[in-house]
């Protein structure tokens, strides 16, 4: 079943959200069916996702095994089946029915962005936010990547903004190795490849996708070319503005003495150093852990998501890149502050 406009507008907070905004939500949301008797979800249980009763009965059972019947032309289906974290009730289905599903993390960002907005739907930049499938396609993957999750609610606005949209022909390079980086780039339509100086293709970018952003961090040249394989369009975000909007409020520094308290609070903390081996053999922090920057992306998925990593500043802008990635990757990662450490035996 195809989720419209119509019929997100039956629920709150639907109905109170802009156009740009459902076609974001409508790229999200699903329809799942259960029979009569199934559990929808169980009081007491962690909720990832949000349910709407869109067709048929359910029980809402609490702790005290009273029970509730909601039905889809109720009052009370207006609203999510359950909005406490946990869960506070197990629902059943009293017949057969059909639920509308999202990601509750993703609604609660999407909340944040259209009430923080500081401009109404009314003098939004059309040409970027129309609500056309093609647009909300692109927006709605990425602002659900890792990265873009953890963008404080009032840059959104001002980051689509200030994307600028670009043209590219099949076979135009988008960036080449070893010249500067100038912007960041995501994908609106269209596909493109990554090859590294060696000539290897080593992935595939299509819509939603991003690149250009190490370049930008590390002020550095581009460690690969981009190269489109057939016509698209791609949304540009100049340097400055990719500081401003997207990398430096991502980078949460700690102090050492910070790092200390962290430490004693009991959680699982992981020091990385991202150095090459002979500079992190000359000088290092105790128990920190040796991952060479060209080595931390083909490790990322292999890192832990339940631990809090910190990585020494020892690296320069190198330990800004390894950040960004980590924030990219899903992790929660500190960047450590150094200059006091001579003063403080880690």
């Amino acid at each position: 079943m195809k989720v419209e406009k119509q019929h997100l507008q039956r629920f709150s907070p639907f109905d109170c959200l802009s156009d740009e905004y459902l076609a974001s939500v409508r790229a999200r949301v699903s329809v799942r069916e259960f029979h009569k008797g199934d559990l929808l979800f169980q009081r007491g249980k962690r909720l990832s996702e949000t349910f709407y009763l869109l067709k048929g009965s359910v029980d809402l059972v609490a702790a005290d095994l009273s029970r509730l019947s909601v039905g889809h032309n109720a009052p009370q289906a207006k609203h999510p089946l359950c909005n406490t974290e946990p869960a506070r009730v197990s629902a059943f289905a009293k017949t057969d029915v059909q639920v509308l599903v999202i990601d509750w993390d993703f609604l609660d960002l999407v909340m944040a962005w259209s009430e923080s907005s500081q401009v109404d739907s009314g003098s939004l930049d059309l040409d970027l936010m129309e609500a056309e499938s093609s647009d909300s396609d692109w927006m709605s993957m990425l602002l659900s990547a890792p990265l873009f999750r953890r963008i404080p609610p009032g840059n959104i606005q001002t980051l689509f903004q200030r994307f600028v949209p670009r043209r590219v022909k099949a076979e135009e390079e988008v960036v080449s190795v070893g010249t500067k980086g100038d912007y960041f780039y995501v994908i609106k339509s269209g596909s493109a490849r990554v090859v590294d100086s060696a000539g290897y293709c080593r992935a595939t970018l299509n819509r939603g996708d991003y690149f250009g952003e190490e370049a930008l961090i590390g002020d550095t040249s581009r460690n690969a070319t981009v190269e489109m394989l057939d016509d698209g369009e791609l949304m540009c975000l100049g340097k400055e503005s990719f500081a401003e909007l997207l990398h430096d409020p991502l980078v949460n520094y700690v102090s050492v003495a910070e790092f200390f308290r962290l430490q004693e609070s009991g959680r699982t903390i992981r020091l990385l150093d991202v150095r090459l081996p002979l500079e992190f053999k000359q000088k290092q922090l105790a128990g920190s852990t040796n991952i060479p920057l060209s080595y931390l992306r083909a490790k990322l998925t292999d890192l832990p998501t339940d631990v809090l990593y910190v990585v020494s500043d020892y690296g320069g802008r190198r330990s800004e890149v390894a950040v960004q990635l980590m924030v990219q990757a899903g992790l929660d990662v500190l960047l450590l502050r150094s200059a006091d450490v001579q003063e403080v035996e880690l």
